[in-house]
């Protein structure tokens, strides 16, 4: 059996961890041992009445088409899941101000402006879901 620092992977150079809020590239091991703390992975987590937001740190950059890594996700739960509801972002202070922006539209209006700006970043962006 084989230690964690050992193994290696096809996507060794996307793996991050949080320093002071910052993401740093760093090994597998690194990336599974900080991923063990919440603190190291949750942004912020709000319930708005029936909608849950949620912004975490994955970690590992998603964004296979450029320099500027994808390591933050907000997802709002409660919305029709065909719709993708979610947002990446690059840094913990994007990721702070999409959630927020969102926590505030829901609690001042409710879903429906928040279902229509989702349907037409999606008619923008060709279906992709992402905003």
């Amino acid at each position: 059996m084989s230690e964690i620092n050992d193994i290696s992977t096809p996507i060794d150079d996307r793996f991050y961890k949080l320093v002071d809020r910052t993401p740093v590239r760093c090994t597998f091991a690194e990336f599974a041992e900080a991923m063990k703390e919440d603190a190291n992975r949750v942004v912020a987590q709000n319930m708005v009445g029936e909608w849950q937001v949620s912004s975490i740190f994955t970690g590992i950059d998603t964004n296979w088409e450029s320099d500027q890594p994808l390591l933050f996700e907000t997802v709002v739960f409660g919305l029709p899941e065909e719709l993708r509801p979610q947002w990446s972002l690059s840094t913990w202070d994007e990721a702070m101000e999409v959630h927020n922006m969102l926590v505030s539209m829901l609690t001042e209006h409710g879903a429906e402006p928040l279902l229509e700006l989702i349907r037409e970043k999606q008619a923008m962006q060709g279906e992709c879901g992402c905003c």
